[in-house]
Order: structure tokens, then sequence, then C-alpha cells
């Protein structure tokens, strides 16, 4: 019987990412960033930033997918 083993995968670590979405009619400040409390998977507290995009359903996707790959930009290294 050969020997068989199989090869080194490199180790991934895990993350969650947390996100919540609300669409609104009107406007709210673009400028306004607010922060909510929240309390993570591991049971600590944490902070979530509130970003706030206004323009038609087009525009607000559009702009949404071009700040979650700016984020995984920003964030390559993890």
């Amino acid at each position: 019987m050969a020997n068989h083993t199989e090869p080194l995968s490199p180790v991934n670590s895990q993350y969650t990412l947390g996100y919540g979405m609300r669409l609104d009619k009107g406007t709210a400040p673009e400028l306004a960033h607010p922060q909510v409390s929240v309390t993570l998977p591991d049971g600590s507290e944490g902070h979530l930033t509130l970003h706030v995009i206004n323009g038609t359903p087009d525009e607000i996707k559009a702009r949404l997918l071009e700040s979650v790959d700016a984020f995984f930009d920003i964030n390559a290294d993890l």
C-alpha cells in the first residue's frame, strides 16, 4: 500500500462580514456617518459605521458595488 498524502493547502482565515441595508424615500446627509454599537459573534462589543448613498436605485447600486470593491481592496492583506 502506497503512502498517499494530500497536498498542503494554505490556511485561510475565516471572517464574518456584518452589514445591513435599508432603502428609504427621501435623502439623508451623505457626509454624516453615524456609528452604532453591535454585539459581535464572540460576545464582545464593537461599532459599525453607517454609510449613506443618495440617488436613483441604479445609482445607489453602482456606488454600493464600488464601495464593496474598495472595502476589499483596502483590506486585501487579510
